[in-house]
């Protein structure tokens, strides 16, 4: 028998021995010497000792199971983001928070933990979800005319734009699906995404009119991949000057195969596609309008208004590592509140239209739009499957000649 073993057998059957009478003592200390091999004077020791349970090693817990519960379930809301930004936003948050067993003195906790306890707190719930690499770029003949020329890292003003397309196929990228055009403002991170069909030329022009409209800023630029939905002549005359924009939008393309020319835009791929809508496969044209209904509104008021970015400031390489400062986490919105320029009837409509929003309630309408396309995509998969179910086969001998 180990010593472990025998540390355990005796914890077993220590509180037996101190209970029993005299006669049934002799009998356990007969079974300690013969089964763990101590001597009769060690085991009566051993088994005289007091019973103390073993204290935990290290300081005891600051914050309650309540503190951690509810973290937690902000956590989710605020859309998993890291400790620094959840930190920094938190008492915004709280505002507007509600929950079954959330008190004063829990939401105290959870203003007093600082980003490293947040991040030591979350660390067991964070979700473990790579990033599956897929791509449905083709390369467009109509690229040569196009300068490759990333835009200039430290824009100054806002309406340079990155974009990019995100294929919901599922496992192929065979037939027709719907894709999620993605575009974000370089200075403040304000991003906007709607979802075409097929990656049609026509469908991304008009993405991109429903988008400028909606945007806070003029658009001065735009840069995309070589791909052929932003490389064709649709887009071409639409970036040119039209009845509703009196000057040309100024477009470049990165260089193939170098995703860091396009960086920004490849963030918002995850945070703003993959993690809204997931990798399974959207090929319902029912869907479409319902998904884009949700891009328009809740996802873009939730992103834009309350899920705050940092910002890179410098990057000095120290060794064979590189050392990264950022700025204050800050939303879209609030970066365009700071920039000068922004016009202040574009500042006062931003400014009303964040006071009337409820991040919470944004939420929940997020959840019932969500449901609802899933209900869509899966009817209109289970009408498929009974349309190959019932096709009959026509009996080779009753084929017509």
């Amino acid at each position: 028998m180990g010593t472990t073993l025998k540390k355990l057998y005796v914890d077993f059957l220590r509180e037996r021995y101190q209970a029993a009478p005299r006669k049934r003592r002799r009998m356990i200390l007969d079974q300690v010497c013969r089964d763990a091999g101590f001597h009769r004077k060690h085991a009566i020791r051993t088994m005289n000792q007091k019973v103390v349970w073993a204290r935990k090693r290290g300081r005891k817990r600051v914050y309650s199971e309540g503190a951690r519960y509810h973290l937690r379930r902000l956590w989710i809301v605020m859309e998993q983001m890291n400790g620094r930004r959840m930190k920094q936003w938190l008492p915004f948050w709280l505002k507007y928070y509600e929950a079954p067993g959330f008190t004063p003195e829990i939401e105290m906790e959870l203003l007093r933990m600082s980003h490293a306890t947040i991040e030591r707190v979350l660390r067991s719930y964070r979700a473990e979800t790579g990033r599956r690499l897929r791509s449905g770029t083709k390369a467009a003949r109509l690229k040569y005319s196009i300068p490759m020329k990333p835009f200039d890292r430290n824009v100054a003003v806002a309406g340079y734009l990155e974009a990019d397309t995100v294929a919901h196929c599922g496992e192929s990228l065979s037939g027709e699906f719907i894709w999620s055009l993605t575009a974000v403002d370089r200075l403040s991170g304000w991003t906007e995404v709607r979802a075409v069909w097929n990656k049609l030329a026509t469908g991304v022009v008009e993405a991109f009119k429903d988008m400028e409209e909606r945007l806070p800023f003029v658009v001065k630029g735009l840069s995309s991949d070589n791909g052929s939905e932003f490389l064709n002549h649709e887009v071409m005359r639409y970036l040119g000057p039209n009845k509703n924009r009196k000057g040309e939008i100024f477009m470049t393309r990165g260089r193939p195969y170098k995703k860091n020319d396009q960086c920004y835009v490849e963030q918002k791929n995850y945070t703003h596609v993959r993690k809204l809508l997931g990798y399974d496969r959207l090929d319902c044209p029912e869907a479409l309008p319902l998904i884009n209904d949700l891009y328009r509104n809740e996802w873009s008021d939730l992103q834009n208004f309350f899920i705050p970015q940092v910002k890179l400031i410098e990057k000095i390489r120290v060794g064979a590592k590189y050392k990264r400062k950022h700025d204050l986490p800050k939303s879209p919105h609030q970066r365009l509140m700071e920039s000068t320029s922004i016009s202040e009837e574009a500042k006062k409509a931003m400014q009303a239209k964040f006071e009337s929003l409820n991040p919470f309630h944004l939420k929940d309408g997020i959840e019932r739009k969500l449901k609802k396309i899933w209900d869509t995509q899966r009817r209109f998969e289970q009408r498929k499957t009974q349309k190959v179910t019932h096709l009959k086969l026509i009996p080779s001998g009753n084929i017509p000649s």
